[in-house]
């Protein structure tokens, strides 16, 4: 269960879903033993393995969450987009000199 934010560096609590951002991440796949009265379908079946977190509205402003099967999950910065171009086209013809 979910208890706080994923950034070690952050200890706000997590209490509401609309708050911050919810990650659920496949980390792999585990074979399902069946038991005798599931149906012949569902045996030997893999089921994927899922873990949840969360980062607070801070820290998702700032931060993502990648998976790595080698590292686990692990914190990157957010890409910030590059300055449009119509912004740089105007700068360039302004006719400062």
């Amino acid at each position: 269960m979910l208890s706080r934010c994923a950034n070690n560096n952050c200890c706000k609590p997590f209490l509401r879903l609309r708050e911050g951002k919810l990650f659920i991440v496949e980390t792999g796949h585990t074979s399902i033993s069946a038991p005798m009265a599931m149906s012949y379908v569902h045996r030997g079946r893999q089921q994927a393995r899922l873990e949840h977190y969360w980062l607070c509205d801070e820290c998702a402003a700032q931060w993502t969450l990648t998976y790595d099967p080698e590292r686990g999950i692990s914190l990157v910065p957010v890409r910030r987009p590059a300055a449009s171009i119509p912004e740089k086209m105007a700068v360039m013809g302004s006719g400062v000199a």
